[in-house]
């Protein structure tokens, strides 16, 4: 017993000195909790407050875009989601659609304009806008040729003027004969006003060393102005290639063909020739429809196959006949070539002495049902049933 004081002054001290600690946490930790409580409620008050700039900012967006542009709250919906308009800039864009609107830019122009590149109105006017549009007009893009270049090319404005789009122009206006044709090319790929022009000079001037004119590489780069902007050892394979098919730079067709050759790998062209000779072409036949329509390359296997069939089984044309006219494996069969088949087998029927059948197959809709339909519609009034019925019915194929 004598020693209970001791006992206690122990158990105190123990008390005190261990337990001091766990206290301390627990008010750090109460401490830590609540600083995160307060910074969870400072968060969300300012993400409501982002939030609500957020979107008046978008509200403010799609009213200009429909009110001040004249887009369709469609299309501005889905542009106020790409691209932020601040109320505060209001001045700046006004100023934007002014200067287009005082170069000959419809309100057609403006909604095609910034549908494609809404960020156009953040552009500087004094610094990137005006220079290069005055850039266009003294080039040649005049009057409606000056929006429609634009519309068609607005990444000029992202530009550089003087690294990009002026050595860009000034080789162009080498090759392409007038403001209308550049429009074109520019119409058909866009990116060329920012393509390498040195490495499209060098594909111009080697194809102009192999005798290719002017007026030829001119059409290859105003329709296909990509098949320019390809490695030149591209180029010159293409070149190569159909020199050992006998297809000189003085051929009508040279260009076509050549857009054709640096299009496909050489395992595309041998395996588009094999699709051939299993349908019972040599490669003299290959070469020779090549030459006069070389798109018949770009054919799916299917479609040759279901067309060679057709014509052979049915039509009964002769495999020179479809080899001298290529084109003809590109028509639709259902839409074409059988209603107009059909027709023809009627009209022999019945002794109205149709002409040449593969002639009836190139002429367009409208003369044909002139020709062949309407004229006679008093006598034989239910060619046009018979014409209209045999695009609806299915067509079957045999094996070749």
């Amino acid at each position: 017993m004598a020693n209970l004081p001791f006992r206690r002054l122990v158990f105190y001290l123990h008390k005190r000195f261990h337990n001091a600690p766990s206290s301390s946490k627990t008010l750090k930790s109460s401490a830590i909790k609540d600083n995160r409580m307060t910074e969870t409620r400072n968060n969300r008050q300012i993400n409501t407050i982002n939030c609500s700039n957020s979107t008046s900012n978008q509200s403010f967006c799609v009213e200009y875009l429909t009110n001040s542009c004249g887009l369709s709250l469609h299309s501005a919906i889905s542009i106020s989601k790409k691209v932020k308009l601040a109320d505060k800039n209001k001045p700046h864009f006004d100023s934007v659609v002014s200067f287009f609107k005082s170069h000959n830019f419809s309100d057609a122009h403006i909604v095609q304009l910034i549908e494609k590149r809404p960020a156009v109105l953040h552009c500087r006017i004094g610094s990137n806008i005006e220079p290069k549009i005055h850039f266009l007009l003294e080039n040649g893009f005049q009057g409606l040729l000056l929006p429609e270049f634009v519309v068609s090319a607005p990444d000029i404005f992202y530009r550089s003027l003087n690294n990009q789009l002026r050595p860009m122009m000034t080789l162009l206006k080498k090759v392409i004969s007038c403001p209308e044709k550049i429009l074109l090319a520019v119409r058909r790929r866009k990116w060329i006003v920012g393509a390498d022009n040195e490495q499209m000079q060098q594909n111009l001037d080697y194809l102009i060393e192999q005798g290719v004119s002017k007026q030829r590489v001119e059409a290859l780069l105003v329709w296909e102005p990509v098949c320019m902007c390809v490695d030149t050892s591209r180029v010159k394979y293409g070149v190569e290639k159909l020199k050992t098919m006998g297809i000189l730079p003085s051929n009508t067709m040279y260009v076509h063909t050549l857009r054709v050759i640096l299009y496909m790998t050489k395992f595309s062209w041998e395996r588009k020739l094999k699709v051939f000779e299993n349908l019972g072409w040599s490669y003299d036949d290959f070469i020779s429809s090549f030459k006069k329509n070389p798109y018949c390359l770009g054919y799916s296997e299917e479609k040759l196959k279901q067309s060679v069939d057709y014509f052979v089984n049915t039509v009964k044309l002769d495999r020179e006949i479809i080899v001298a006219n290529p084109q003809l494996l590109g028509y639709s069969l259902k839409k074409r070539i059988v209603p107009r088949y059909i027709i023809w087998k009627v009209l022999e029927e019945r002794n109205l002495n149709p002409s040449k059948l593969v002639w009836m197959f190139y002429i367009s809709e409208k003369v044909f049902l002139e020709r062949y339909v309407a004229r006679y519609f008093d006598t034989n009034p239910d060619l046009l049933r018979i014409y209209q019925t045999s695009k609806e019915k299915p067509i079957t194929y045999q094996s070749c």
